[in-house]
């Protein structure tokens, strides 16, 4: 997650869920994840297996915390 553009959608959605993450299916192309520790969800948008960078780097701000 040190360049978090690198990184695909798969590649998140295995990460947080090695880190306990919920994955959580919302209607349409959004993806919800849950976690114990944290207040909100991570919702991310996949388009084409693929997401925005402003959402890599905010997983990615939320990873950091959790670890």
């Amino acid at each position: 997650m040190d360049n978090p553009s690198s990184v695909r959608y798969g590649q998140i959605e295995k990460i947080l869920s090695k880190l306990g993450f919920i994955k959580i299916y919302t209607k349409g192309s959004h993806v919800k994840f849950k976690h114990s520790q944290l207040r909100r969800d991570i919702v991310v948008p996949v388009h084409n297996n693929e997401c925005k960078d402003f959402y890599k780097n905010e997983v990615a701000k939320v990873v950091r915390k959790i670890v």
